[in-house]
């Protein structure tokens, strides 16, 4: 990899030196590197597919009791079933291993996200969305409007709270 990463700058010192332009190397060597990412970009469809595993991760199914009632992880079967990809971190010590999971949680809260399940709505009143809730409930009356403003206003106001109410009520 670094003998690579050699190679491609000694091209591109060796461009510059023989007066071509230095900036076609730039776009080859960018050129190289897109198609590098976009051979391994994940499609949509796996990345869901990889958090519904991890939503679903269990590894149960690989949990194997000794006669002594001593718990171990077949990491061979989980590979066997291709499940290994549930692991997030693995630590080996003397006598034990460690087998952390990607959180489910978190793997749903994602999925929830994608399908729209979680929607995040901010509240925008104003004085006037205020005013016409309160006209609604019956907690001010049209004359309380027009001292506080003006008739043309608490007409307005009035009108807009009566297009809701009927608005809702078909």
């Amino acid at each position: 990899m670094i003998t690579t990463q050699v190679n491609k700058y000694s091209k591109f010192e060796r461009a510059i030196q023989r007066g071509r332009p230095f900036y076609l190397e730039g776009i080859k060597m960018r050129k190289l590197t897109e198609k590098q990412i976009e051979a391994r970009r994940m499609p949509a469809g796996e990345v869901i597919a990889r958090l519904s595993d991890h939503a679903r991760g269990s590894m149960s199914e690989f949990l194997v009791f000794d006669a002594d009632g001593e718990a171990r992880i077949d990491l061979a079967k989980a590979k066997r079933a291709h499940r290994l990809q549930l692991i997030r971190r693995l630590r080996l010590g003397e006598n034990s291993v460690e087998v952390d999971l990607y959180d489910a949680q978190e793997a749903l809260i994602q999925l929830g996200r994608h399908h729209r399940l979680f929607v995040d709505r901010v509240q925008n009143e104003d004085w006037r969305a205020r005013a016409i809730e309160d006209i609604k409930a019956g907690r001010v009356t049209y004359e309380a409007l027009v001292n506080a403003f003006d008739e043309s206003l608490a007409q307005e106001l009035f009108q807009e709270a009566e297009k809701q109410v009927a608005v809702s009520k078909s």
